[in-house]
């Protein structure tokens, strides 16, 4: 890994080397290691910029990485996946805080996900940045706060009416067996048969031309 990233001098390169060679070697990733390798080069960027002492992203980094580069701009859906994403049980360092820090394989999955085609993996991704509360389901109540954004404007009697009219159509989609909550299993089954239904509360994944523009950015062949 010497010299990977010109901008840094030859102590700055070696402390890289150091300070990830064991993270490297534990990260389970479909990425080649190249790329992985490059992941980690943007990651450490990052956690410069916080300082010298710094092991770790900040919360508010990532959630400026996907506003920036993959435009996702809805701020609740923004909060949501980075707080899902930073979620790290397996971080046993004392300096590590969940509330305030991304970690390196924390980082490495967000891309991984965002870059997958399995819809498995991408509806349970979707499901749970829509599930913040990690309940295991949707509310009427839940649906009803992605539904607000949808319908502005200054007839607020007409807007609460559109508003309750999807929140049906959306039940009636959704909620298959009528229990007035709709499950991941639930949704799952939808998305399966309609796959363009995938982010029916707003949308998670950055598009396709995003995509191929962050890739060729952090060189993800």
């Amino acid at each position: 890994m010497k010299d990977l990233d010109l901008t840094l001098d030859y102590m700055e390169n070696a402390r890289f080397n150091y300070i990830y060679a064991g993270a490297l070697a534990n990260i389970e990733s479909p990425f080649t290691h190249t790329e992985v390798l490059c992941l980690t080069m943007v990651y450490h960027k990052f956690v410069l910029m916080n300082g010298p002492k710094a092991k770790y992203m900040s919360l508010g980094q990532v959630g400026t990485i996907l506003m920036k580069m993959f435009l996702l701009s809805d701020i609740e859906i923004n909060r949501r996946v980075v707080t899902f994403v930073s979620f790290n049980q397996e971080c046993a360092d004392p300096k590590f805080s969940p509330d305030r820090h991304c970690t390196l394989p924390s980082f490495v999955k967000l891309f991984h996900i965002y870059f997958s085609n399995d819809l498995e993996e991408r509806m349970l991704f979707v499901f749970n940045v829509y599930d913040g509360d990690h309940l295991g389901y949707l509310n009427r109540e839940h649906v009803m706060r992605f539904i607000e954004k949808f319908f502005v404007g200054e007839d607020e009697d007409e807007q609460i009416e559109m508003r309750m009219d999807m929140l049906e159509l959306i039940f009636m989609k959704f909620d298959l067996d009528k229990d007035l909550v709709i499950t991941f299993e639930e949704y799952a089954e939808v998305i399966r048969q309609q796959p363009e239904l995938l982010e029916f509360l707003g949308v998670v994944f950055p598009s396709k031309v995003q995509l191929n523009t962050v890739a060729l950015c952090v060189n993800l062949l």
